[in-house]
C-alpha cells in the first residue's frame, strides 16, 4: 500500500477525556539566544557486514540561517533552562512547514533525528536522501520495530513495515499535509520499547535513562570531573506501548530516578499518546518533532554493540569512544557525573559529599572538607536476606562480621544496606558515600551510578558458583569501577571472568561465600596500588566486550 494512500485510514480512536492532559504536554518553554548552534554530522562509517551507518559527530559548526533576533534567552540564576539550552543544539524549524529531516548521530536502536512527523499512525521521515538502508538512512530494523515484547520465538513478528516507519520526499509531504504540520516542540525522546523490563530498575536507570544520557552527553568531547557538560537535555519522555503502571517498579525507584535525573521532563505513557495520535488520524495533518531520540530494544539488539553485550545503550557508549573499563578515559572520563549529581541533588545531597571523587579524582578543583579531614573509605554491604535470592545465612552473618571488624581495623565506614527498611532516598545518600558495594548479584547493585567516580570504587559481585552475569560488570566497565566477581571461595577480576552460565541454581536461596575470600578482595583494592583499567582489556575494546 502506498505512503499516500495509508494516510486516509483511520487508525486511533479519540478519547476526549484525555485532551486536556494532551494540551497541557503541548506548552514548552522554547526560547534561544543568539549564535545558535546547530548539529549535524561530519561523517559516517559503515560497521561490517552490518552495513551499519554509525553517525560520528566532533563539532558544533554554528547555523547562519537562522533567525537569532525572533528568539531571546531570559535571564536565568543558574543553569540555563533545558528549553533554551536545547536550542542551540536543535535550532527550532519554521512553523507550518515541511522541513526535510536531518540524522544527528546513530546506533543501532537509538536515533537522534531532526524534524521526526507522525500521522495516521506511522512515523515519517522527510529526506530525498534515499530509502532506509541506501547510504544516509539506516536500514528501518535497526531503527524500530512493532514494539512486541522480544523473544526467540517472534522475531519475524517485531521487524518493522512501512507502516512503523516510512520515508517521504518533502514534495509527497508537501502535498499530503500542506502546512498542517504542529510541533511537539522542544527536544523529545520516543521510547517504543514493550513494558517487558520497565518495571524493573537496573533495565530502567541503567539501560534507558543512562543510554539518554549517553547519547546527549557525546555532544561535549570533554565532561568537567566537576559535572559540568554542554550537551541538550530531554524535555519530554513518551512511552509510546505502556501505561504509568508499566513504569512503576514495587519501590518506585523506576520513575524517581528519571525525574531525579531531569526534573524539568514531562513523561507521557501509552494512553495519552494514543490520544494524541488520534488527533491525525485523519491522515491530512502531522506531528512533528523538531529533535526526537526514538529508541527500540529489538532495533539495538539487531546491532552489533548490544549483540555481543546484551546491554542496549552498548551502541551510544561506544559512539561517544573512550577506553571501557576506565568509564571514557581517553576523550570523556566524566561522562555520568552531571547526571550523578543531578540525582544526588534532588535527593538532598550535601555538595561536599558530591565533591568525594572530585577530591580524589582532581583535587585542585574540589574544595576541602569544611573540617579539613580526609575523606574515609566506605563500604557499604548490600543484604538480600529477605528476597528469593540470597545467602546461606550463616555465611552472611560471618560476612557482615567481617566486613564490619575489617573496616573498624583500618578506620574505614562500614554500612549493612537493608533496602527493605530504607526509604530511596535513604538508599541513594549511602550510595553517594560508598567507595566498594559488596552484594549478591541483584537490583540493589544498580545504585553504582551513584558511587563517586574515585580510583578506588569497586562493585564486588556474589553468585552461586558456577553462575555468572556479566549485566553489571559492563556498567562498572562504562562507569570506571573496578569489579570483582566472587564464586563463593574464588574471585575473579577482568580481564579473567568466570565463564557466563545460568544454572538453575543461580538464583536460589542458598548461595556460599567465604568471608575471608570477599574481605582479602576489599583490601587489596583499598590498600594495594591504585589498578589500572582492566575490563576492556578481556574485551573487543571499541564495543566494551
Amino acid at each position: 500500500m502506498s505512503a499516500r494512500l495509508r494516510f486516509f485510514q483511520g487508525f486511533f480512536r479519540r478519547p476526549s477525556s484525555a485532551l486536556a492532559l494532551i494540551a497541557a504536554s503541548f506548552l514548552v518553554y522554547i526560547v534561544s539566544q543568539s549564535g545558535v548552534i546547530h548539529r549535524t554530522p561530519t561523517h559516517t562509517e559503515y560497521l561490517g557486514e552490518h552495513n551499519i551507518q554509525q553517525v560520528l559527530v566532533d563539532e558544533l559548526p554554528l547555523k547562519d540561517d537562522f533567525d537569532s533576533n525572533s528568539w531571546s534567552c531570559p535571564s536565568h540564576p543558574g543553569e540555563q533552562t533545558p528549553a533554551c539550552s536545547n536550542a542551540h543544539f536543535f535550532p527550532p524549524p519554521q512553523a507550518r512547514t515541511i522541513v526535510p529531516s536531518s540524522l544527528i548521530s546513530f546506533t543501532p536502536g537509538w536515533t537522534l533525528l531532526t524534524n521526526l512527523y507522525f500521522s495516521n499512525g506511522t512515523f515519517y521521515i522527510v529526506s530525498s536522501e534515499g530509502g532506509f538502508g541506501e547510504g544516509y538512512w539506516p536500514e528501518r530494523r535497526l531503527i524500530t520495530s512493532t514494539g512486541l515484547a522480544g523473544d526467540h520465538s517472534n522475531g519475524a513478528e517485531r521487524e518493522p513495515t512501512e507502516r512503523e516507519m516510512d520515508i517521504l520526499t518533502q514534495e509527497q509531504a508537501g502535498e499530503i499535509w500542506g502546512d498542517r504540520v504542529f510541533d511537539i516542540q522542544g527536544f523529545s525522546v520516543l521510547a517504543n520499547d514493550p513494558n517487558q523490563f520497565l518495571q524493573h530498575y537496573y533495565h530502567v536507570a541503567a539501560e534507558i535513562l543512562l543510554g539518554i544520557e549517553r547519547v546527549c552527553t557525546n555532544f561535549d568531547p570533554m565532561p568537567g570531573p566537576d559535572g559540568t557538560v554542554s550537551a541538550p537535555s530531554p524535555e519530554r519522555l513518551i512511552f509510546l506501548h505502556t501505561d504509568e503502571a508499566g513504569f512503576t517498579d514495587w519501590p518506585g525507584l523506576d520513575r524517581f530516578y528519571l525525574h531525579a535525573q531531569w526534573p524539568h521532563i514531562t513523561p507521557l505513557y501509552q494512553p495519552s499518546w494514543e490520544a494524541m495520535a488520534s488527533l491525525v488520524s485523519d491522515s491530512r495533518k502531522a506531528w512533528r518533532f523538531p529533535a526526537a531520540l526514538f529508541i527500540d530494544r529489538s532495533a539495538s539488539f539487531r546491532g552489533p554493540y548490544t549483540e555481543v553485550t546484551s546491554r542496549t545503550p552498548a551502541g551510544p557508549w561506544a559512539a561517544g569512544g573512550g577506553k571501557f573499563g576506565t568509564g571514557g578515559e581517553g576523550r570523556n572520563r566524566f561522562w555520568y557525573e552531571s547526571a550523578r549529581r543531578r540525582v544526588l541533588s534532588f535527593v538532598g545531597v550535601d555538595r561536599e559529599v558530591l565533591d568525594v571523587g572530585l577530591r580524589a579524582m582532581d583535587p585542585p578543583l574540589a574544595p576541602l572538607r569544611r573540617d579539613g579531614k580526609e575523606d574515609v573509605y566506605q563500604v557499604t554491604y548490600i543484604s538480600r536476606q529477605r528476597t528469593g535470592r540470597r545467602l546461606i545465612d550463616g555465611d552472611h552473618r560471618r560476612l557482615a562480621r567481617a566486613l564490619r571488624y575489617m573496616c573498624n581495623k583500618h578506620g574505614w565506614k562500614f554500612f549493612l544496606m537493608v533496602a527493605e527498611d530504607m526509604d530511596r532516598e535513604e538508599q541513594m545518600r549511602v550510595a553517594a558515600e560508598t567507595t566498594v558495594f559488596v552484594a549478591v548479584h541483584g537490583n540493589g547493585l544498580t545504585h553504582m551510578l551513584l558511587q563517586p567516580p574515585h580510583p578506588r570504587a569497586a562493585i564486588i559481585e556474589m553468585f552461586h558458583p558456577p553462575g555468572f552475569a556479566r549485566d553489571y560488570e559492563w556498567t562498572a566497565g562504562i562507569l570506571g569501577h573496578r569489579y570483582y566477581t566472587v564464586l563463593n571461595d574464588t574471585a575473579y577480576t577482568p580481564p579473567d571472568l568466570a565463564k557466563q552460565q545460568y544454572p538453575d541454581w543461580l538464583f536460589g536461596k542458598d548461595i556460599p561465600v567465604q568471608a575471608e575470600t570477599v574481605v582479602a578482595v576489599v583490601e587489596k583494592q583499598l590498600l594495594g596500588p591504585i589498578p589500572g583499567p582492566a575490563h576492556w582489556q578481556s574485551w573487543r575494546e571499541e564495543v566494551g566486550y
